[in-house]
């Protein structure tokens, strides 16, 4: 009887031991998860209830010499739904569908998607933007966002370039200087339940986005509006598939202008010109590009009398002519045995250099008091 009582004493202390070892065990796993471990487990809580929608940076402008503005930013929504914060569905297909011009099937199927956030639309006017958020429908969030805009429309459009739906650049100084344009984009964050709702006491927290940086180049958009002029004029003139035009500085290099006609509309660049409807996407994607490109800077060029420029000046200060010397053009001048004509068949007759330069005279160009200079056609 003894024998029983000291062992099942023996036991009550074994499983009291053991009892007391795990209880330790799990205080102290407890300890570490609630006082070490709690900046990680916090941040995954936060990470779990909170909902993040994004905020477009404004991407920065771009500006001609002068500080004209000649790429913008207008303010558009984005609409948006949250599949567990809707209570009334049909209304909010029925007015989406009508506000947005959107078919039904479309926005119903978004918004009985199971998902964190569903877009239906971006780049929606403002005042449709407001519209929508008048009805004060619950599940349905109309955020701002910025739209690139260009003030002149088709002016230096291959120069600029445009973006895309997401606001990132294309073609042009848009995507050449993208990493300077873009901005930061903010955010929006809300804290919700389990079920996703949203806890209008927690209000919410907004991380503030930053605008892109203003980008300054060395076009004059009254230089590019008159050279645009001057070769829509020629192109009709002389019936030419494309005129090309390049203005620049002769003290710095700095480009003043940059024209290659027929240009395209910066604020619709998918439309291809008439008479391009019932293309295949293939052959639509390959219209673009050719409308898109800009041959002053993409396509090889000889410059014929262009050259006579460098010509004129090499042969200045290599001192083989003067200003002052006296030439005669009958209108040709021959090279061995092929007759190379003046683009005055008649000829100029007596001039000087100065004259001959205006007159980009090519016999005089060509004549033995300049016997060292190459005078490309």
């Amino acid at each position: 009887m003894l024998k029983n009582k000291t062992y099942n004493r023996k036991k009550i202390v074994t499983i009291f031991f053991v009892c007391l070892g795990i209880f330790l065990v799990l205080g102290g796993r407890l300890v570490y998860l609630m006082v070490f471990q709690s900046d990680y487990y916090t941040e995954k809580a936060k990470e779990l209830h909170e909902r993040e929608r994004s905020i477009k940076a404004a991407r920065g402008r771009i500006l001609d010499a002068n500080g004209t503005v000649i790429a913008d930013n207008k303010t558009v929504c984005t609409i948006s739904v949250i599949h567990n914060q809707i209570k009334d569905p049909d209304k909010i297909v029925q007015v989406l569908s009508k506000e947005l011009d959107l078919s039904e099937e479309y926005v119903q199927k978004r918004v009985e998607k199971y998902s964190s956030i569903e877009k239906i639309k971006s780049n929606v006017d403002k005042e449709k933007g407001d519209a929508i958020r008048a009805y004060n429908l619950e599940g349905v969030k109309v955020d701002e966002d910025y739209k690139r805009y260009y003030p002149y429309d088709s002016l230096a459009s291959k120069v600029l370039g445009f973006t895309g739906g997401d606001n990132q650049g294309i073609i042009g100084l848009e995507v050449k200087y993208e990493e300077y344009l873009r901005g930061k984009d903010g955010m929006i964050l809300t804290v919700t339940d389990a079920r996703g709702v949203e806890l209008d006491a927690a209000g919410e927290e907004r991380i503030e986005p930053v605008p892109g940086n203003d980008l300054y180049t060395s076009l004059d958009m009254n230089i590019q509006s008159y050279a645009t002029q001057l070769a829509k004029q020629v192109m009709e003139t002389k019936e030419a598939e494309r005129v090309s035009i390049l203005v620049m500085n002769p003290q710095n290099g700095e480009i003043m202008a940059m024209v290659d006609v027929p240009e395209f509309n910066l604020n619709d660049p998918y439309t291809l010109p008439e008479g391009n409807e019932g293309v295949t996407e293939e052959k639509k994607q390959e219209l673009l590009n050719a409308m898109w490109r800009n041959g002053c800077i993409s396509d090889t060029y000889e410059p014929g009398s262009t050259f006579k420029i460098i010509t004129a000046a090499a042969g200045l200060e290599g001192g083989v002519v003067t200003t002052e010397d006296q030439f005669n053009c009958p209108g040709f001048i021959m090279v061995e045995d092929r007759r190379i004509r003046c683009h005055k068949t008649t000829g100029h007759g007596p001039e000087n250099f100065v004259q001959a330069t205006m007159n980009s005279c090519k016999p005089v160009f060509m004549k033995q008091r300049m016997p060292d200079i190459l005078m490309l056609n």
